[in-house]
């Protein structure tokens, strides 16, 4: 996750993040809140509309009050099936807004049921519309959009309607017009702040957990992160697809020598200069840059075999002797780096553990710089792990 500011931007009409990669990341974040949200809010709208059956029985009488009831009856049944939609495995994360919006829909249709069957109580249907207008906005999780679309439109109907059939004096109609448009006014403001304030929290909390595992030099992961179970977790990964994994471990050559000579600066600006090269250099959000010491970095390979991970340790080595860093007073510095390059191919039974595949790629680290610096050596991990310890 990046901490630049413009992935936090928030679109006001729609509610939701302008990145469209920032807003996917927030539903699947929150996707067991939503769906949480979305059954409480089915379940309690389908209880309360159906109590409110009684107020069509008191109207109509048992038997003139059938159509209305049956209306009401399937509304719980639609709840019932917009959840089983919404929480189905392969569902996407937008899945809960859809079962939102048809649960919504149904609903609405289902109470000008009730209103046709009841023209005479107008001004109280006008009432139930607008507390009805404010859980589409506010209570049932949904896209601002789509809410607003609802609401507003079933709202609007419900004026024509009223005017058409002026069952009750103008005044009346008029002060029923200003209350449904204050009650989605109010809706809309409301649903707009919420959507704006979670997502804002979202945003705080995601920014400080990336600078919890981020170094904040390179701007890479940090040891922490790695000792969380990152590692651990794409062996596990690899093991239960059966897939290849490699690690590249770098260090920088004569990196103390250059901080003795120039200071810690030059050595910092070489530093990020590094991890830019690597970062640039593999797949982002799916290879890791890890700086694992002062001047080491770990590259995590997921799905990548030895000749893949070689090829692309020669690739920065190449690169990054190349490059030179531009410091003060005109002076131009660079250097090289070592590489050892380990892969693991979990198709057959390999013990493989995060801490062996780390000690071997650091011995082919300090195998290359022993042998010279500036290369790369690389070998594939075995049936059994090797006895490998770090050179002196």
């Amino acid at each position: 996750m990046s901490n630049d500011p413009s992935s936090a931007s928030i679109a006001a009409l729609r509610g939701e993040f302008s990145c469209a990669a920032t807003e996917i990341g927030f539903l699947h974040a929150q996707s067991a809140a939503i769906l949480r949200d979305l059954r409480r809010g089915l379940l309690l709208c389908s209880l309360f509309y159906l109590v409110f059956g009684i107020a069509d029985i008191a109207a109509l009488g048992l038997a003139g009050a059938l159509v209305p009831l049956l209306s009401r009856l399937a509304i719980p049944l639609v709840a019932m099936a917009c959840l089983h939609y919404a929480r189905r495995p392969a569902a996407t994360v937008r899945a809960p807004f859809h079962a939102a919006s048809v649960f919504t829909l149904c609903w609405a249709a289902s109470y000008f049921i009730v209103i046709g069957w009841r023209p005479a109580d107008i001004l109280l249907h006008a009432m139930s519309w607008a507390v009805m207008a404010m859980v589409i906005h506010v209570l049932i999780p949904n896209r601002l959009l789509c809410a607003a679309a609802i609401a507003v439109g079933a709202s609007l109907a419900f004026i024509v309607l009223a005017w058409i059939q002026h069952a009750v004096p103008t005044r009346h109609l008029t002060s029923m017009t200003l209350l449904l448009i204050c009650a989605n006014v109010f809706g809309v403001t409301v649903a707009q702040r919420h959507a704006r304030m979670w997502r804002e929290q979202y945003w705080a909390q995601q920014v400080l957990t990336n600078l919890s595992i981020r170094d904040p030099l390179t701007g890479s992961y940090n040891r922490r992160h790695l000792n969380a179970g990152l590692l651990d977790g794409e062996i596990a990964r690899a093991r239960r697809y059966r897939l290849s994994l490699s690690l590249i471990m770098c260090d920088l050559d004569g990196f103390k020598k250059i901080n003795d000579s120039h200071g810690h600066h030059a050595g910092d600006e070489l530093l990020r200069s590094f991890a830019g090269l690597v970062q640039a250099m593999t797949r982002e959000s799916i290879d890791t840059v890890v700086r694992y010491g002062g001047e080491e970095f770990l590259i995590i390979l997921p799905e990548t075999r030895l000749d893949g991970a070689r090829e692309l340790a020669e690739r920065v080595r190449a690169a990054f002797a190349a490059q030179r860093v531009e410091l003060d007073g005109g002076l131009s510095l660079g250097t090289t780096a070592s590489f050892g390059v380990v892969g693991a191919d979990f198709g057959g039974a390999h013990a493989v553990t995060p801490q062996g595949m780390i000690a071997l790629a650091d011995q082919l680290m300090y195998e290359a710089k022993h042998a010279g610096r500036n290369q790369v050596k690389a070998r594939q991990l075995g049936q059994r792990l090797e006895a490998v310890g770090r050179s002196a």
